[in-house]
């Protein structure tokens, strides 16, 4: 195959957080710049790059006014299109002029949105799915799943301590995911001996991922299971998931634009050798089976989250089956590599 790199000159980004830490802005185009030794620079405007990337941090009120001779590569990794009619999309314009990230007030954000995508050169997303629903702005798209190299490639293994251990990840935003679940966190704790980890932030904003913080320990005193809380870094979700038995990727199937989200939390935890529970989402559903794995990892009701979780946690030897086979996909199908030459595809498109 002809892989076709991006050009020498420095390309401009404009990232979720200056600092690069933002997990969007290690795991998506920074991250495959480094792969590929590409430069780049930090912007806030177009006057000195032919070529930006922008990521969901961009005013896209400034920038759906970027000359023609401005390539520019918008990068919308979560199913924005998705996201159904209701209090915090009609907000959602205002709260951003009213926190400085867009230059005048928006009434109508998603069409803002809609606007850039169809004066963007290209636009990258996370699913096939989100692909057809952005296909109808722009008609260069391409769906790339978040790079993974920061997390080390683990051994699978079935150790356990007696105890169910179980893990999940992610921005306290997303915490809500977990609450639908919780009858069959609670109906297993009745009749063994159960620990739910959160690795996570210790405060959670209420708003915007950034205002109004309360404290992670408050939002979980009241779930009724055993939690234990660590704070979010790279070595210590490497550290608690080795110690647990299974990892949970639970999500609201009532919410269209959770259910529009990629499988990208399944892989991490493949990566670190760890055997995946997760909902039936078409994204989920897809990495199942490409893992050989098909429904014996996948929930719809809280039945089936308490029938597998039990059975995998009866039986060492099918987790650790479950865990190889998705390790084997994280280190094939999902390589690095092959997501990575998605990117210079999408650059030669331009």
């Amino acid at each position: 195959m002809t892989v076709v790199h991006p050009p020498a000159a420095p390309i401009g980004y404009l990232p979720h957080g200056l600092d690069l830490e933002r997990p969007v802005d290690r795991r998506r185009f920074p991250r495959y710049a480094a792969m590929r030794g590409l430069a780049f620079d930090v912007v806030s405007d177009w006057d000195a790059h032919e070529t930006v990337v922008l990521s969901t941090r961009a005013d896209v009120t400034q920038w759906v006014r970027a000359p023609d001779d401005r390539r520019i590569i918008v990068d919308l990794p979560d199913a924005f299109l998705d996201e159904p009619w209701g209090p915090k999309r009609g907000a959602r314009g205002l709260a951003k002029w009213a926190s400085g990230e867009v230059g005048r007030p928006v009434l109508r954000y998603r069409r803002a949105m809609e606007r850039m995508l169809e004066r963007a050169d290209a636009v990258v997303c996370s699913t096939d799915r989100q692909a057809e629903r952005i296909a109808r702005h722009n008609g260069n798209v391409h769906p790339i799943l978040d790079l993974h190299g920061e997390f080390e490639c683990l051994p699978p293994d079935a150790l356990s301590s007696g105890r169910l251990d179980l893990v999940w990840e992610g921005l306290t935003a997303t915490l809500p995911a977990i609450r639908p679940v919780l009858p069959a966190l609670r109906s297993l704790a009745g009749g063994l001996e159960m620990r739910l980890h959160l690795v996570t932030d210790l405060d959670a904003p209420r708003y915007m991922n950034r205002f109004l913080a309360r404290r992670t320990e408050d939002l979980v005193a009241g779930w009724g299971i055993d939690v234990e809380l660590h704070e979010w870094s790279i070595e210590t979700l490497t550290e608690v998931a080795r110690r647990c038995d299974i990892a949970i990727v639970p999500v609201d199937l009532t919410n269209p634009m959770a259910v529009g989200k990629p499988e990208n939390r399944m892989r991490i935890f493949w990566r670190l050798g760890v055997p995946v529970v997760a909902s039936a989402t078409p994204a989920n559903v897809r990495a199942a089976s490409l893992a050989g794995l098909g429904d014996r990892v996948l929930c719809s009701t809280n039945t089936d989250w308490e029938n597998i979780l039990k059975g995998l946690h009866a039986r060492p030897e099918d987790r650790l089956a479950v865990a190889a086979a998705g390790q084997a996909t994280a280190l094939t199908t999902y390589s690095e590599e092959s997501l990575a030459e998605r990117w210079d595809r999408l650059f030669g498109s331009l």
